[in-house]
């Protein structure tokens, strides 16, 4: 591929409009190599990697951002006319679904095997793993000890009765989470854990950021995020009075969801897509995408930010992708019988 003088649009006011999508153009030089990026991650018109590919390659990026779940649907209503290469989520769950359709294109690459580990990828290529999120508790450090709750279930202890926050029942995070919890505990034990969150009347919040600010405003005392959102509130002040329990510690550990990239069956260019997810995949874009958003990465060997590697090492509970897919369903019905929505 020819290399290309690129007009990095800085600033991403540059917008495309697909399908009633919107998107960002990350790069444009008018040429005909062209690639559409699908992504789930919040921050999707503000990474620094999509820009330096581009630029690196005399390839245009445009990225559409919307939620995994509005991806795999708005990828499956299009079938072979998708203008997407490539499809980026923020849990396992949906990239499973998209598989399981048949929408994703296997790769074959010496590069992406040794980028991700084999556990964080597909064993046929489908999708790879670009980093991981941790799904845990999170409690006041003015109210609340550090072992008060140590464990999910613990959150159904009626001591949290009034005193807990939790976002909407109809967050793709937490119906992974309950489909994941499914898979390895069974439909009846599941429910029985969030009917006793339930009994304990929690706050149910819009979003995972409103669930920090309500525990550091006395709102409530405990509840249940993804990490990276308190390590953006600590990168703003240090002093922020929350802070993580990496639960179930003396059992399978923390529950650990995986944001992930696949090449779209119905590329129109698939090399030049299988590129731009080796080079995502690479340790050092590995440790941008991780760093920037308090996040971790697929490599072992790459630390957390300071702001969230201050709280220690956690044990993880191994990923489980097909699991959790086969379960998004039944984790919907289960989350509204109990009431969480």
């Amino acid at each position: 591929m020819s290399r290309r003088s690129l007009v990095i649009v800085a600033s991403l006011v540059a917008l495309a409009v697909v399908g009633g999508f919107v998107g960002v153009v990350v790069a444009t030089s008018g040429g005909g190599d062209q690639l559409t990026v699908f992504t789930a991650r919040s921050h999707y018109g503000d990474e620094q990697p999509f820009e330096a590919f581009a630029a690196g390659e005399g390839t245009d990026l445009t990225l559409f951002g919307g939620s995994a779940s509005e991806l795999y649907e708005r990828l499956e209503s299009e079938g072979d006319q998708t203008q997407g290469d490539l499809l980026i989520t923020v849990d396992g769950a949906n990239l499973w679904r998209a598989e399981e359709a048949g929408l994703l294109l296997p790769l074959r690459s010496g590069v992406l095997d040794r980028n991700v580990p084999q556990s964080l990828r597909h064993p046929d290529g489908e999708w790879y793993g670009l980093t991981l999120r941790a799904r845990t508790i999170m409690r006041s450090t003015e109210r609340v000890a550090e072992e008060a709750v140590t464990t999910y279930a613990g959150l159904g202890d009626p001591r949290w009765q009034g005193r807990m926050c939790l976002r909407s029942g109809t967050s793709e995070y937490n119906v992974s989470f309950v489909a994941d919890r499914i898979a390895k505990d069974g439909e009846a034990a599941t429910e029985r854990m969030l009917e006793r969150w339930m009994a304990n009347d929690p706050t149910i919040l819009g979003s995972d950021t409103d669930v920090l600010k309500a525990i550091a405003d006395g709102t409530c005392d405990v509840g249940f995020i993804n990490s990276y959102y308190l390590g953006r509130e600590l990168e703003e002040d240090p002093d922020f009075p929350v802070a993580p329990v990496w639960a179930d510690q003396d059992g399978r550990g923390t529950h650990v969801n995986l944001s992930g990239v696949a090449v779209v069956k119905a590329s129109d260019r698939p090399d030049e897509a299988r590129k731009l997810v080796e080079y995502l995949t690479a340790p050092a874009r590995q440790k941008v995408f991780a760093q920037n958003n308090h996040e971790f990465a697929v490599r072992p060997n790459i630390e957390p930010t300071s702001e969230i590697s201050q709280f220690g090492a956690f044990k993880r509970d191994p990923i489980d992708v097909a699991g959790a897919g086969r379960h998004l369903e039944d984790a919907v019905r289960t989350m509204n019988d109990v009431g969480w929505d």
